[in-house]
């Protein structure tokens, strides 16, 4: 059968009334987990979990995945609207997306958010079903080396991140390698930087970083400055969606971001956070507004967007056709395919045809539920801004501390938020920024990690590890991404001042 014979198959499949109503179950239910800070994708897959016992298993696939591109989006909404990412994939919204808000764009910023992840993962179904066999197979070449590489291409857009302190910005991301180091070490097994608490030795998770720098940071600036001012804004539709300027800007960096997203996504362990990072980080290099990005324009929405849906996608790929999950839903995921008697794997799109394709099917109906949900709700997120300034931070303050609690019944998690939350005030004091701190907490352990194991296959020969063909390639890519921009601002001042 065909690509399009199989395709339609599977949308007869999604004729029973209650896949439809499974898959709308899991997009409401994945905006609001993703919304709340703290929680995200694999928490909400978790703990609907139980519900697919005795599912029939493309109704089960359906709801988890609908909660999956939801909690995508749904990321997106408290990164808007206060500073607060859902989700770690959903941290460089914040970096456009809040200034917009606090410009009175805000129901634009969402509904560019809402748009361009429906975009970006309408068109990753099509690659999924057309790519998925080459991209897998390609996907099995890389090992540490090859992964230590993309961690280092993730590492050059720091650069891009830095502001007008290039200075701060390094002190922030070697703060956040540093943080990255904490706990025990993997090859070895010795504690590192633990001082002697054994809270630590299972290392300092991103999440309550992520929480405590941008969510309670911002909430104290507030308090006492009473920094945000709250317009009303007209909530029509037509005044909230981006114009024919707006998408003219965005749907180039859309376009990239999208491939970007789902190449990074295919890649097991790389995931969506690291997918919004580089797609931001290129948009911002190739934009020709790239030195507004950071004050609330709206393809630096459009961007990470885009990317972090299409990595969602993309991470779908090792999963079903090699059983290797590309991140903690998907792994999630698995996880419940086994539990209904399904194995993914390379045959599983020729012995499961009826789920397989009954899932790419459901890829479809998810983005249009969606985006109907997306862009119904609008004006109900957009109102968030106009409850009282006082009555908000006490609300968001009570979210972050039930997140951070949630993620491992612990208190100290809280008190860990606490004080990152204490250290985003004083950033935000001196002018230092958070995000370069958080992309290398994120990337430090997993480049520490895939550059050891590489060191011991390669015999301790940083050169050998640094020059395998793949690897080599990206190396390079990462020091023209690190050092383009300088030596291009550097030329047009040059080839200026002659002329």
């Amino acid at each position: 059968m065909s690509v399009l014979s199989n395709l339609i198959h599977g949308f007869s499949i999604l004729t029973n009334l209650m896949t439809i109503v499974y898959s709308l179950v899991g997009v409401i239910c994945g905006v609001i987990i993703g919304a709340l800070p703290g929680l995200g994708p694999s928490v909400g897959i978790a703990v609907l979990l139980p519900m697919c016992y005795g599912l029939d298993p493309v109704c089960a696939l359906c709801m988890l995945c609908g909660i999956y591109y939801g909690a995508m989006y749904g990321g997106s909404i408290t990164s808007i609207l206060i500073n607060t990412p859902g989700d770690s994939a959903a941290i460089m919204t914040t970096l456009d997306g809040y200034p917009m808000a606090q410009k009175g764009q805000a129901g634009k910023a969402l509904g560019m958010a809402c748009l361009a992840s429906v975009i970006g993962g309408t068109i990753c179904v099509v690659l999924f079903m057309t790519l998925a066999p080459v991209i897998s197979n390609f996907a099995t070449v890389f090992g540490p080396s090859e992964y230590f590489a993309l961690m280092v291409l993730g590492l050059t857009s720091i650069a891009g991140m830095t502001g007008k302190s290039p200075a701060k910005g390094f002190f922030a991301a070697f703060l956040g390698l540093f943080v990255a180091g904490i706990g025990i070490d993997l090859i070895f097994g010795t504690p590192k930087f633990v001082f002697g608490n054994v809270n630590l030795y299972s290392g300092i998770d991103f999440v309550p970083v992520a929480m405590g720098l941008f969510g309670i940071a911002e909430i104290t600036c507030n308090f006492q400055d009473n920094n945000i001012v709250v317009d009303k804004e007209n909530l029509k539709l037509k005044n909230l969606l981006p114009n024919k300027e707006e998408w003219k800007l965005s749907l180039p960096h859309i376009g990239r971001g999208t491939i970007l997203g789902f190449i990074v996504g295919m890649l097991p362990g790389a995931g969506a956070t690291i997918a919004s990072f580089l797609s931001y980080d290129m948009a911002k290099k190739t934009s020709k507004r790239g030195h507004l990005f950071g004050t609330g324009v709206i393809e630096g929405v459009a961007a990470p967007e885009c990317a972090n849906n299409a990595a969602s996608m993309g991470a779908m790929v090792p999963m079903l056709t090699l059983g290797v999950p590309g991140s903690g839903a998907t792994a999630i995921m698995m996880g419940a395919l086994m539990m209904l008697g399904i194995s993914p794997g390379p045959s599983f799109f020729t012995k499961e045809a009826d789920v397989a394709w009954g899932l790419v099917a459901s890829m479809y109906l998810g983005n249009v539920i969606l985006v109907c949900i997306g862009l119904g709700a609008l004006g109900l997120f957009v109102r968030i801004l106009n409850v009282r300034t006082t009555t908000l931070n006490a609300l968001i303050f009570a979210f972050i501390l039930m997140g951070a609690y949630a993620l491992n019944n612990s208190m100290f998690t809280v008190g860990v938020t606490l004080f990152f939350g204490l250290l985003g005030y004083f950033f935000k004091k001196v002018n230092i920024p958070a995000a370069p701190m958080v992309l290398a907490l994120v990337l430090g352990a997993l480049t520490e990690t895939n550059l050891r194991q590489a060191l011991i296959i390669d015999d301790n020969n940083f050169w050998r590890v640094i020059t395998h063909p793949i690897s080599g390639v990206i190396i390079v890519l990462a020091i023209l991404l690190a050092f383009g921009t300088p030596i291009k601002s550097f030329l047009k001042k040059r080839f200026a001042k002659k002329a």
